[in-house]
């Protein structure tokens, strides 16, 4: 275990589903590098099962995931009220039009295709963290 997995950031909760161990590291990293708590579902139901138990602040959702894909987890978050919020980025080797339509028909809240570089998730996570903060500052104090 390195130092940066002993000591949990303070930040906002990330969960990471991905079956791949080396995206999942990468990702885990730029999270952590953010201030970010990480948590990792490597496949899909496990993914939902564990949003379900306990909603993470951000998703970072892979499609193509053994046992239930990530069109399938994302369906089954926006139909719960526990999870119907939760910000959700694809992040896919599958980039073709019709795949972000999808993903966008099922709620997603931002598409990344790998590669990708890790400044321009960190910003994108970065935004929509920021949206939702605002939007719990707006509903706690109306």
């Amino acid at each position: 275990m390195t130092a940066s997995e002993a000591e949990p950031a303070a930040g906002p909760e990330v969960l990471i589903v991905e079956d791949d161990r080396f995206n999942v590291r990468l990702l885990s990293e730029a999270c952590r590098a953010a201030g970010l708590q990480v948590r990792v579902a490597m496949d899909g139901q496990e993914g939902l099962d564990e949003a379900l138990r306990d909603p993470p602040a951000l998703m970072l959702l892979d499609l193509m995931l053994p046992r239930l894909d990530g069109f399938g987890v994302l369906e089954r978050l926006r139909a719960d009220a526990r999870t119907e919020d939760v910000p959700v980025i694809l992040v896919t080797a599958v980039s073709d039009a019709a795949t972000r339509a999808r993903g966008v028909e099922l709620g997603a809240d931002d598409f990344v295709t790998k590669p990708f570089r890790l400044a321009d998730l960190r910003v994108r996570m970065q935004a929509l963290l920021d949206q939702r903060a605002l939007e719990q500052s707006l509903l706690d104090d109306g």
